[in-house]
Parts: structure tokens; sequence; C-alpha cells
């Protein structure tokens, strides 16, 4: 009998608190300040999957982040040629970028030549 009293004020208690983790969410994203980053891609508007999938990752972090943190992107050639975007992230011109993986590889054979 003192089991089921138990567990039935534990739950009452659980649910208090998540309640409370709710309420207090919004509280805290309006808190944070607001965030925006460019991010130029290697891929030109055209091939929407590629391209698209940059857009779909801005959509869903600003979503996260009630737009807080609102990303940017561009095509290839908008800020930087599609060939350097990797640069421009590694010089502080942008903060991110979406490259494919044959550039990084290519541009890391360049950089360290084999012996």
């Amino acid at each position: 009998m003192l089991r089921r009293k138990f567990l039935k004020g534990a739950a009452l208690a659980g649910a208090g608190s998540v309640g409370a983790a709710t309420f207090a969410a919004p509280a805290i994203a309006q808190s944070l300040p607001e965030i925006k980053w460019r991010m130029p891609t290697s891929f030109p508007k055209s091939l929407d999957t590629i391209h698209g999938g940059g857009e779909q990752l801005a959509k869903r972090v600003a979503e996260l982040t009630d737009n807080k943190f609102q990303i940017r992107v561009f095509a290839a050639g908008e800020i930087v040629p599609g060939l350097q975007v990797l640069d421009a992230v590694g010089n502080g011109t942008v903060e991110m970028g979406n490259t494919g993986e044959k550039i990084l590889l290519s541009l890391s054979a360049r950089r360290c030549p084999s012996d």
C-alpha cells in the first residue's frame, strides 16, 4: 500500500518538474543574443539536393533557436568562388562553409605533399 502511495507521489513530482522545464525553456531562448552567420557552398543553386541541404540546415537551426541563430546560405561565387570555400572559412572571411569531400582532399594533397 505504501509503495503505491510513494509511486503516485513520485509521478506527480516528476510531472511538476517537467512542467517547470517546459515553461522555463522560452525564457532561456529569449535571453540569447541574435547570431547571424554566412555559409557559402561550393555548389550552384541548381543542384538543389546539395545546395538545398544547406538551406534545410539553416531553416532547422533557425526553428530550434527561435530565429536567434540565423544562417544565410550562398551559392558558389556569391561570396567566394566554389573552390575557395574552405580557405574562406580558414581565413575567417565567413563563419562556416559547405564543400565537397573531393575538394577537401585535393586541398589537403596540395598543402601536404607526400615525400
